[in-house]
């Protein structure tokens, strides 16, 4: 079998696996470079593999990514044990940055409000908790405006996910819809004049990057994300909730959040100032 066949079974096995394209096209990416090299299903050609990247300067976290396509691959092929034997290196875990309240604020405030399908973008990301790819995906069949309601289908993990949304959100989905005179399955399109094709992640990115120079917030699609999550723990909602909103299969991911929210109420505590004075 060909290198080129190799990957594209490999391919064909992290979809079913439930990967997500991106996953896989970063794993077939690395796994074609190993096998260009001359690797095989061994461990310590593996770690030959890496040992030339880090000299080419790849970072922990790039190798990291590498391992991981590595692993799989491996797994792939029937070598688990030869995947168990690679170990990814420490990567330093750092924690989300989210946007303050007053942020989303401004960020909403320099969208023009012709510019519906822009807001709703925003409103989506940071209302909705969706990942971009969840929000480019999105059809018109999954939203129920009268229930406000979003489902979520084949988010990370292959997992459908029903997510509530507030009503203004619902009214904002309307306003956009009604702009709309296309037949496209999808809710939100490129361009309701010119392109009805999907939403593309690359557009989004453009987006909030115009609009964030101009409120002056360095915003992306994954820290919308994170604001969402951060501010609903702030907000006193249940961690397991969250959980369930975000789409994440292990609570470990989500408690990640209260490591930020303890952070904030930290530096509210310092504010405050409350044992000034109160011990000489």
């Amino acid at each position: 079998m060909s290198e080129t066949e190799t990957v594209e079974e490999f391919e064909t096995y992290l979809d079913l696996e439930g990967k997500s394209p991106n996953t896989i096209r970063m794993y077939s990416y690395y796994v074609r470079r190993y096998l260009e090299w001359g690797g095989t299903l061994n461990a310590r050609s593996a770690l030959r593999f890496l040992a030339r990247l880090r000299r080419e300067g790849y970072s922990n976290r790039s190798l990291n990514l590498v391992v991981q396509a590595l692993r799989a691959y491996f797994r792939f092929e029937g070598a688990d044990e030869e995947a168990e034997k690679l170990k990814p290196p420490k990567v330093p875990r750092s924690l989300p940055k989210a946007l303050t309240r007053e942020e989303v604020k401004r960020l909403l405030s320099v969208i023009p409000p012709t510019r519906k399908r822009d807001r709703l973008i925003v409103l989506l990301l940071y209302g909705a908790g969706l990942r971009v790819s969840e929000l480019c995906n999105l059809k018109r069949k999954d939203v129920d405006i009268e229930r406000n309601l979003i489902v979520v289908r084949g988010g990370k993990g292959a997992k459908d996910r029903v997510v509530p949304i507030p009503a203004f959100l619902s009214d904002a989905i309307g306003d956009y819809l009604k702009t709309r005179e296309d037949d496209s399955e999808y809710l939100i399109v490129e361009d309701r004049r010119r392109n009805k094709d999907r939403l593309s992640t690359k557009t989004v990115w453009h987006l909030l990057k115009k609009y964030g120079e101009r409120a002056g917030v360095e915003v992306t699609p994954h820290k919308l994300r994170h604001s969402f999550a951060t501010h609903m723990l702030e907000n006193g909602v249940d961690i397991r909730a969250i959980q369930e909103l975000l789409g994440h299969s292990n609570l470990s991911t989500t408690q990640i959040y209260t490591k930020v929210t303890v952070e904030h109420l930290r530096k509210a505590q310092e504010k405050a100032k409350l044992m000034e004075g109160l011990i000489e």
